[in-house]
């Protein structure tokens, strides 16, 4: 089973790491529909934002 699980996240990895930049950069120039929560983001996820 472990190497099931190994074998498909050296597979598809690379598109996960691609995806999760695309939702962070995404996220990181949108704002909170709640007004009262808006949650602080990462320094790293902070250097994605659009000026």
């Amino acid at each position: 089973m472990k190497s099931i699980v190994n074998r498909f996240m050296m597979m598809f990895g690379g598109v996960f790491a691609a995806f999760a930049l695309i939702i962070a950069t995404i996220s990181a120039n949108s704002a909170c529909m709640w007004i009262t929560h808006q949650p602080k983001l990462p320094d790293d996820v902070r250097k994605l934002r659009k000026f």
